[in-house]
């Protein structure tokens, strides 16, 4: 399963094949107005949860994360001195560069065949 994340034409491809299938179990008429009507949820959830990537792994959260434990450490009575709420790992250090790079690779790309389609289907 790893290695299809990164081969990213193969996963690309995958997208594709996957937004057919849904185009064909729940559009009501098939046609290609509603194939791009499919694409762009399947390319909006890809952008979205990329940039949302991207801005969580630029440290965006890392001092809200921080000062919520920090606030919580002080008001309640833990009483498990091994876990230090100091040395757990903040939000942009759980974020994995590739994977970020490949989803919005992947909601760039289908946002690209989206527009082509769009360009012909009102050409």
């Amino acid at each position: 399963m790893l290695a299809l994340l990164k081969n990213k034409w193969l996963f690309f491809i995958i997208n594709l094949g996957l937004t057919t299938l849904l185009f064909f179990i729940l559009a009501p008429v098939y046609n290609l107005f509603h194939y791009i009507d499919v694409l762009f949820y399947i390319s909006l959830f890809y952008l979205l949860l990329g940039l949302l990537m991207w801005v969580i792994q630029g440290g965006f959260f890392d001092s809200m994360t921080y000062g919520f434990r920090a606030v919580v450490n002080r008001f309640t009575k833990n009483t498990d001195y091994m876990e230090s709420w100091k040395e757990k790992s903040l939000p942009s250090q759980k974020i994995n560069k590739s994977v970020v790079t490949n989803f919005v690779f992947q909601g760039a790309l289908l946002t690209i065949v989206m527009t082509l389609l769009l360009l012909y289907y009102y050409a």
